[in-house]
């Protein structure tokens, strides 16, 4: 019983994450074919991958970070904005308020950047995860979509066959109890008859 229940649950969260990622797959196209937009922020908050070194020893090529898009930037945020459709991650060295300017620079960089209006920033690094970037970086290109979607189609599939098999299952196991009781019907009617012809001699 527990172990059903535990199978259970498994497919239920398999199904929810599928779902999810399926979803997240569509908004990403939808996102970047109809807007151009190359790193979306569904209810303000989105992830992206870091491309390069240039933010060495803070953050490494293929990190995944998690981004939140914030009111207001200080000096010292790490940061990313968009510069002709790809994400930039870079840390805040200076702001200008008055213009709604901001000049960012890559840790491992020797110069800083062209000045980047506000409006271009996405938002501000809150944590990262070290290398497992490479994933969603995959997924991100249409072979990966395609395979994403294959691989959740199969689960879904899959997740059917097995239904339907429980419900045999389950279908199987009424009839098995069915007819048990009805030998133990026929064995009480048996026990009751012999008893009836005990008494008749």
């Amino acid at each position: 019983m527990k172990e059903k229940k535990s199978k259970k649950a498994v497919k239920i969260i398999a199904a929810v994450l599928g779902t999810l990622l399926a979803l997240y797959c569509a908004y990403y196209l939808t996102a970047i074919i109809a807007f151009g937009d190359s790193m979306p922020m569904p209810l303000g908050a989105g992830v992206a991958v870091v491309l390069t070194g240039s933010m060495e020893p803070t953050l490494s090529a293929n990190d995944l970070i998690f981004v939140v898009r914030s009111s207001e930037y200080k000096i010292s945020d790490v940061v990313v904005y968009s510069t002709a459709g790809t994400p930039v991650v870079h840390r805040v060295i200076d702001i200008d308020e008055e213009n709604g300017i901001i000049i960012t620079q890559g840790d491992a960089n020797n110069t800083a950047d062209a000045p980047v209006s506000l409006s271009k920033v996405k938002g501000k690094v809150v944590f990262s995860i070290p290398g497992i970037g490479i994933i969603p970086r995959f997924v991100r290109t249409v072979p990966g979509m395609i395979m994403t979607l294959v691989v959740l189609f199969v689960l879904l599939f899959l997740s059917k066959q097995s239904k339907n098999k429980t419900t045999e299952e389950k279908e199987s196991e009424e009839h098995i109890d069915e007819m048990l009781e009805e030998i133990k019907k026929l064995r009480a009617q048996a026990e009751e008859n012999a008893g009836r012809d005990e008494c008749a001699r």
